[in-house]
């Protein structure tokens, strides 16, 4: 019997990597849609990889027709209209997709958004995830929405890595106000199995992804610290001195470390659930374990998400 076809968007980045892998232990044709450049290939072609140009809806509906499922991971974290990144082009560019889904005739799509899209304080990334949403539930296909908290795990980490970077390089490390926001972080493979589980599923969902252990964000960073062997004190600060030194640091690096809607967005708590959580693989146990790897050289995550022109 031939085996399913599922298509799985950006599966040489962080998420969609995770689900490809555990998509091939059951023996899955996966495909994946891609238009970043220079990213090793970590399936050694056991992948079928298929460019992807939102504006030539041939190529698109051709690269989707057959599949059952399509795990969407496609979104943009920076709104640089200059550097071809944008919050609303990611919306459009996302409709596009789901019309040529509908077209190709695809049986279900996951869609990832992300944790608590509606409390988002006036930020376009969480505006155009909430308006993806509508348009994934009006489309007319059977879908499952995820809402992943913040992820940890694999071996492709920028929150978790760049964060180590600075508790290397500098003595005292600030959080915003006091700390005590919470957050809730859910490892990625935890996050792709719960994807596979609701590809296979007909039932139209909305399911927040969450980890089992919340914890103030102070001591969220303070497991980091001991992970790393390292004594570093840690200092409530205002959130403009963070995010300006943020701004400082960025210059030198050339990326975006942290932006005002970030930090407000954190200290709101958005990175936590009030749902149950599905997730079992607990962040104290593998920060334990990883946490000295991470933090030796900074990923920049602007510089290395380049892409093909169409």
């Amino acid at each position: 019997m031939d085996r399913p076809l599922h298509v799985v968007t950006g599966a040489f980045g962080y998420s969609g990597r995770w689900i490809a892998h555990h998509l091939l232990k059951d023996d899955v044709h996966v495909r994946t849609l891609t238009n970043a450049v220079g990213r090793d290939d970590p399936f050694d072609g056991r992948v079928e990889v298929h460019g992807l140009d939102f504006n030539d809806t041939e190529r698109l509906v051709d690269s989707l027709r057959g599949a059952e499922v399509l795990y969407n991971t496609y979104w943009v974290r920076y709104n640089k209209q200059n550097k071809r990144f944008a919050h609303n082009t990611a919306v459009e560019n996302t409709q596009r997709l789901f019309e040529a889904a509908a077209l190709a005739g695809v049986k279900r799509i996951v869609q990832f958004s992300v944790a608590n899209p509606t409390k988002a304080p006036n930020w376009t990334y969480f505006e155009g995830k909430v308006e993806v949403e509508r348009l994934l539930k009006e489309s007319g296909l059977s879908y499952a929405i995820l809402r992943p908290t913040v992820l940890f795990g694999g071996h492709r980490n920028v929150l978790i890595n760049n964060i180590a970077w600075m508790l290397r390089r500098f003595p005292v490390f600030g959080v915003f106000g006091f700390g005590n926001y919470p957050i809730q972080p859910v490892h990625v493979e935890d996050v792709a199995e719960v994807a596979i589980a609701q590809g296979k599923s007909r039932e139209n969902t909305v399911v927040d992804v969450t980890g089992p252990e919340t914890f103030r964000y102070k001591d969220y960073i303070r497991h980091m610290v001991k992970a790393m062997g390292l004594r570093r004190l840690i200092l409530p600060i205002p959130p403009l001195a963070g995010w300006l030194f943020g701004r400082a640091l960025g210059v030198f690096l050339q990326d975006d470390v942290i932006t005002r809607a970030e930090i407000k967005g954190l200290r709101q708590g958005l990175m936590a659930s009030s749902a149950p959580p599905v997730g079992t693989r607990l962040y104290s146990e593998w920060i334990a374990e990883h946490g000295a790897s991470f933090g030796k050289r900074y990923q920049n995550d602007l510089k290395e998400r380049r892409y093909k022109a169409p």
